[in-house]
């Protein structure tokens, strides 16, 4: 690499923790702004990783950095991109891209009319195990491709009123961890959606507001102390979806079921499986990769760096796949060569699937996504 890259932060949470050390570890990057709304926090995260500028405004940050990378919530994505876009900065904004459809094409149309390099926070895709199983279903291992099917129990109790719960903020099970769900079955099979039918869980009506939380880490501590007890303090209402149901079909013919709920108690297994004419691969996270075929016993597929083989616990696995991100963005940027790593026109294809599932479940029906 010729040149030093500049990366500047917006936010100062846990989103914005993962984006430092994603680019903290990539070779000719140099962390040089952070800014978030929470002055404190961000003069924390320049202290922890030797940034020199904590900014007073986004158009302080863009001035001083060449990439600028968003990790605020998905209703604030908008102007800080499209101040970016116009002054030539590269951007990496988080999914999902943005809390409306509307905002989400705007973005797209920001990055793409200034041409510049951009990225979306879709790490899934440098998941060892789930690498293994798209090498695997490209080599036939399965024979044609049929359906996919994608589970998540989380198991969390109810949070305290936080933006994840408010869906005019971008919160929700669909907007949050099924943004991830969407993009890596899109990646996996290779293929777009085109029409879905489905429905959203709202299983709560209000969270209590115990007090406000800036980094949703600290939300889900206060919820894990205060499990199954009365909380005291005012309540606000729920307005975003804790769970969703939808089927689907991508346009090389491939069907899709996507199950997700935040609540419900149970195990904690976030699993996809892709079944094929001859066999099937079930990818299980933590634990592992199997083949099934057809009157044989399930294997086991060997996967060298996955948190399955040992090789990492399950958070530095999560901050590998930010690096790989960060290194596959910075590399795109460094020899204008395209690198495949997800971008916004990866994150606008996701948010126009979620839009669809919305609509499906006022209409009840089929929805084509657009």
């Amino acid at each position: 690499m010729s040149r030093t890259i500049r990366v500047g932060v917006l936010g100062a949470g846990w989103g914005a923790g993962l984006h430092l050390e994603g680019f903290h570890r990539t070779p000719g990057v140099e962390l040089t702004a952070i800014h978030s709304r929470t002055g404190e926090r961000a003069r924390r995260r320049a202290a922890e990783y030797g940034i020199g500028l904590v900014a007073d405004s986004v158009a302080e940050l863009v001035e001083a950095v060449d990439v600028v990378s968003v990790a605020t919530p998905p209703d604030a994505h908008l102007e800080p991109v499209r101040l970016a876009a116009a002054a030539g900065r590269h951007v990496l904004c988080d999914k999902p891209l943005a809390a409306d459809l509307d905002s989400a094409r705007s973005i797209v149309d920001a990055v793409t009319s200034a041409g510049v390099r951009h990225a979306s926070g879709f790490i899934w895709r440098d998941d060892a195990g789930l690498r293994r199983v798209r090498d695997l279903v490209a080599d036939g291992a399965i024979g044609k491709l049929v359906e996919i099917q994608s589970s998540c129990p989380l198991g969390v109790p109810p949070l305290p009123a936080t933006w994840m719960y408010q869906a005019d903020s971008g919160g929700g099970a669909l907007a949050q961890h099924g943004s991830h769900v969407i993009d890596r079955a899109r990646w996996l099979v290779g293929s777009e959606l085109t029409r879905v039918r489905g429905r959203l869980t709202h299983d709560l009506t209000e969270a209590v507001a115990p007090e406000r939380f800036h980094d949703i880490t600290d939300a889900f501590d206060w919820a894990r102390r205060n499990a199954g007890a009365p909380a005291d303090g005012p309540r606000v209402p729920v307005t975003a979806d804790t769970g969703y149901e939808f089927s689907g079909d991508f346009a090389n013919g491939v069907r899709a079921r996507f199950w997700e709920a935040w609540h419900l108690p149970g195990p904690v297994d976030d699993e996809v499986v892709l079944h094929g004419e001859r066999g099937a691969l079930h990818w299980r996270g933590p634990a592992g990769v199997w083949l099934h075929r057809p009157g044989r016993d399930a294997e086991r597929v060997e996967v060298a760096d996955s948190t399955a083989s040992g090789a990492n616990t399950p958070r530095e696995a999560g901050l590998v796949k930010w690096a790989a991100l960060a290194g596959a963005f910075v590399e795109a940027i460094a020899t204008g060569t395209d690198t495949g790593h997800p971008t916004v026109l990866d994150a606008w294809h996701v948010a126009a699937v979620s839009d669809a599932v919305r609509r499906s479940h006022d209409s009840g029906g089929w929805e084509d996504v657009a």
